[in-house]
């Protein structure tokens, strides 16, 4: 029996044929700086590419994919997957800067989302790009729309339209009690 030792040789990931682009590399490596490279921090780098952005090009998903020493196919499976990040195929068109989100579940639909989806993409202009989204979770306050990442519950046409205009697109944390609030009155307290 040998006990030959075989070599252990690193991944080098050839992003399955696809050319990287240099300047999507170049920009890529900058947006990363000093994060670690570790496959458990894909989506909160395409989150990343995705707010700098404001979509994800096939350049960027090649050299993300590079750059961390994965599969192409993984790198784009894992950011087509969610709606919250714009992929753009080669030859596509950039996508406008501020995306509006209404949700397609069922109490959306039967609280009106259909008819606000249409009037939003006949009025909202450009620069806006209204699109259909997978359930939202806030089925209480139906039909809810996205405006960025501003959830506008019990949307409405002229709700929606003035988030958008007034620029009002982060998400808002609710009032909370932190940690040292809980703990200092009484918190753990058994």
């Amino acid at each position: 029996m040998s006990h030959d030792v075989q070599q252990v040789r690193s991944f080098e990931h050839p992003a399955k044929g696809r050319q990287i682009d240099p300047q999507a590399a170049e920009e890529i490596a900058l947006l990363l700086g000093e994060r670690p490279r570790r496959r458990d921090l894909l989506i909160e780098h395409l989150h990343l590419i995705q707010d700098t952005y404001h979509q994800i090009s096939a350049a960027h998903l090649a050299a993300l994919a590079d750059e961390m020493k994965l599969a192409l196919a993984e790198v784009f499976e894992t950011a087509t997957f969610y709606a919250h990040f714009d992929v753009v195929k080669e030859g596509e068109a950039n996508i406008p800067p501020l995306t509006i989100r209404v949700c397609d579940s069922l109490t959306c639909a039967m609280l009106g989302a259909e008819k606000l989806l249409q009037e939003l993409q006949n009025s909202a202009g450009p620069g806006i790009r209204v699109v259909r989204a997978p359930c939202v979770g806030r089925c209480d306050t139906a039909p809810a729309a996205e405006v960025g990442h501003h959830f506008v519950d019990h949307a409405s046409v002229a709700s929606v339209l003035a988030a958008a205009k007034g620029g009002d697109t982060h998400a808002r944390l609710p009032d909370y009690v932190d940690y040292d609030a809980y703990a200092g009155a009484g918190g753990y307290g058994l």
